[in-house]
């Protein structure tokens, strides 16, 4: 093994495109105006707001630009996306599985302590939503689907989704937070009404995010004040950040293919290598291929603890997440494993490897040996 550190926990945060980097600091550094301001410095930090827009726009394949307002990230574009629908509508149902990250989870219950009630989707062993048997409540209704999921890394159908929410006459939010740019998708394709988007899983900043608003979708801003965003989002805009999340959409746009099949190239030698080189692994969740996130892997490691095997890994040089990507320290089994019917002993085993851009599928098999050395030295602590 080198000792290069190999870092696997891009969907916590990855690295920004040079590209980004490069507008970003211009932004930080030499434009000082902000987009609402009447002189001419305010009017070309407004063009570069607008030329962002479009390029997010642009890479999320949408005709109304004017639908995308930009956020703090993926938590504030998910908390809009609920509570703002659920704002305007007052009163309804919200269709969400049991598997959903915290931000979901307290946007909805949120709205239960209004009024709002909830209809839970069933999961198969995969994790894929299962839609046929559902009932549906006869009120207004939004159907929550995550494009591909953050522990799991199941690729949804959202066409089943979509089938769905016009069975119940409900708007369809896709939460592309985790899966967008990785998973092939576009908002008029899918028939989505809100679609939130998370910057730092595209290469570009942390602290940057968009919902995107389908016109005539019923939905109010939860941040109010000043007239920002078309009145849809109080507060100064961050106009490094935007900028920043508007170049990492256009390099999406013009090499998506690459990125995605340069990870899966990576995320391919990295799970033969695990389960040829480490006994008793077990992959959690689709098989490698469409039903499956190709910059996403969840192993669970048998008799081990997810947090001390992700401790010693980081000892030999491997970065990775112990447990899921969106459970506090006290929640010691993840939601999803307990949905597919996963073992306590494997839910509380799992390890997150997430590929980002420029993760060399050459320091995979590496990474498998660090995986093996991992559990060997945790092993035999545990058995001294």
């Amino acid at each position: 093994m080198s000792s290069e550190r190999i870092y696997l926990d891009h969907a916590a945060g990855g690295v920004l495109f040079p590209s980004v980097q490069r507008e970003m600091l211009r932004y930080l550094v030499g434009v000082h105006a902000s987009p609402g301001g009447g002189h001419r410095e305010g009017r070309e930090a407004r063009e570069e707001l607008e030329r962002a827009r479009e390029r997010v726009a642009s890479f999320l394949g949408a005709k109304d630009t004017e639908g995308l307002v930009f956020m703090s990230g993926g938590t504030e574009a998910i908390q809009s996306a609920i509570r703002g629908w659920g704002e305007a509508v007052q009163n309804g149902t919200i269709y969400l599985s049991e598997m959903e990250h915290p931000a979901v989870e307290s946007a909805v219950r949120a709205l239960g302590k209004k009024g709002f009630t909830w209809v839970r989707v069933p999961v198969d062993g995969e994790g894929r939503l299962q839609w046929g048997e559902l009932r549906i409540e006869k009120e207004k209704g939004l159907v929550y689907v995550h494009l591909a999921h953050h522990d799991l890394g199941t690729v949804q159908n959202i066409a089943d989704a979509r089938k769905f929410a016009e069975k119940a006459g409900a708007k369809l939010f896709v939460d592309a937070t985790h899966g967008a740019g990785w998973v092939s998708f576009e908002v008029e394709k899918s028939g989505a009404d809100l679609v939130a988007l998370s910057g730092h899983r595209l290469g570009g900043p942390k602290g940057s995010g968009a919902l995107w608003i389908r016109s005539g979708t019923p939905w109010a801003p939860l941040l109010e004040g000043g007239r920002q965003e078309m009145d849809r989002r109080a507060g100064t805009e961050n106009l490094p950040a935007i900028v920043g999340f508007g170049v990492a959409a256009e390099e999406w746009k013009k090499k998506g293919d690459d990125f995605r099949k340069d990870a899966a190239r990576s995320q391919k030698e990295l799970a033969e290598g695990i389960l040829k080189k480490v006994p008793n692994t077990k992959l959690h969740g689709p098989e490698l291929g469409l039903r499956r996130s190709p910059n996403h892997l969840a192993f669970s490691f048998a008799g081990l603890e997810a947090e001390s095997l992700a401790l010693v890994l980081d000892r030999v040089g491997l970065a990775v997440r112990g447990g899921s990507g969106c459970v506090t320290r006290e929640m010691k089994i993840p939601p999803a494993m307990r949905a597919i019917g996963a073992k306590p002993e494997e839910a509380r085993a799992l390890i997150l490897f997430t590929i980002g851009i420029g993760t060399e599928s050459k320091l995979m098999a590496d990474a498998a040996d660090r995986v093996v050395e991992g559990v060997k030295r945790l092993q035999q602590a545990l058995e001294a």
